[in-house]
């Protein structure tokens, strides 16, 4: 059986990036819901959620998650691995330079 060798660099920095996006999303939780209590508003309480569900994905997202759970084999894809985390990385940056605005 061949067996694939994940690229641990690559892996690390796709822990590290979905670190980071947890910070962003739960900085943005705290914005949120500071404006919500001010406000009521539907929408803040729309963007609540959403961050919510932001938070599950990328928690089940990074590779050591998967280690807890029990999976041993992550297949190394490359660059393909972390690029979806990184532009998420920079969309939550975005949003929170709109948001604290």
């Amino acid at each position: 059986m061949n067996e694939v060798v994940p690229d641990m660099l690559l892996l690390h920095i796709k822990a590290i990036i979905t670190l980071g996006n947890l910070i962003f999303l739960f900085y943005l939780l705290f914005i949120y819901q500071k404006n919500y209590k001010e406000i009521k508003s539907r929408f803040s309480l729309g963007l609540i959620v959403f961050i919510i569900l932001l938070i599950v994905q990328t928690f089940t997202s990074n590779p050591f998650v998967y280690h807890l759970w029990g999976f041993r084999r992550i297949e190394a894809l490359g660059l393909s691995l972390i690029l979806p985390d990184l532009f998420e990385f920079v969309a939550l940056l975005i949003l929170i330079y709109i948001s604290r605005n």
